[in-house]
């Protein structure tokens, strides 16, 4: 009998131990200073899981949402999953799919419909798309920003591109808005790293003439397009890299003491980096060996 508890009670704390050293190993796959952009993430599928799951394999905790966060149910029952999984919400943007602007700027506490925020030396620009009736009050404060910001690394954050880059959208939808907003990101072209956008499906990196943009929409459900390489409004418009119609993901990380950003493009099903790029304020992206280049 002596021999059965004693027996018992090694089971149990050896049990203990091990659940002890998963959760530190759950702690100790979280790695800082790495953010996972998804947007167009805000309806719970079989391709939303996948990108989740891969995100959760490789260790990101910090979210950056480029909009459409919510297309029906609630927040809380599709993002739930993400918050379990010790995932926080960094930057969000407002997209045309959501549970209007006071519900969403509430559950992912927003402190307003376009703020700015400054994360790990980097300036985080976040604008409403949206609300094409804030337009001009958007424009004036961008130049604001833009003009006093003096960080290496700047990012803007919106939902609608500026210009048409699939056959799903054009940049029409909200023209008020991109005809407001144009003219200051050209203004303060020399001061910016990237835009970071949404509402193509899709995943690529394109430049409007030499400023990078980073979309990342292909999550909850996944379209399939093409390159684009045409000029609008005088404005160069061409794909860098484009993904190969599966969940995709972007981790983006960043080292100021070299003054550099790098965007891993990351197809969900089976982790593989599709394209790496490097950015810096006032250039090109440069895209890595891995890419497949248009």
């Amino acid at each position: 009998m002596i021999k059965t508890l004693i027996k018992q009670f090694a089971i149990t704390a050896l049990m203990t131990v091990c659940a002890i050293q998963v959760c530190w190993a759950s702690v100790a796959q979280s790695n800082p200073g790495e953010f996972a952009i998804i947007g167009d993430a805000g309806k719970t599928t079989s391709n939303s899981k996948k990108v989740r799951d891969s995100i959760i394999r490789q260790g990101v905790s910090e979210l950056i949402l480029p909009g459409d966060n919510l297309y029906s149910s609630t927040y809380q029952s599709v993002w739930q999953p993400w918050t379990s999984a010790g995932m926080n919400y960094s930057i969000v943007a407002i997209g045309n799919h959501n549970g209007g602007y006071k519900s969403e700027m509430a559950f992912f506490q927003m402190p307003s419909e376009f703020y700015t925020k400054v994360i790990d030396g980097a300036r985080f620009i976040v604008l409403n798309s949206d609300n094409n009736n804030t337009g001009s009050q958007q424009a004036a404060w961008l130049e604001q920003e833009l003009s006093n910001s003096t960080e290496e690394l700047v990012f803007l954050v919106y939902h609608h591109p500026s210009y048409t880059i699939s056959k799903f959208h054009t940049w029409q939808e909200k023209a008020q808005f991109q005809k407001s907003i144009r003219p200051i990101i050209w203004k303060y072209r020399s001061k910016i790293t990237a835009l970071i956008v949404g509402h193509d499906h899709l995943a690529s990196i394109l430049h409007f003439n030499d400023l990078p943009v980073l979309l990342s929409g292909a999550v909850q459900e996944v379209r399939k397009d093409g390159p684009v390489n045409n000029t609008q409004d005088g404005i160069k418009i061409q794909t860098a890299w484009y993904f190969d119609s599966t969940p995709h993901w972007a981790k983006l990380t960043w080292d100021l003491s070299s003054r550099t950003a790098q965007v891993e493009y990351t197809r969900a099903t089976d982790d593989t980096i599709t394209c790496t790029a490097l950015l810096a304020t006032g250039q090109r992206a440069q895209l890595q060996s891995n890419c497949l280049r248009q």
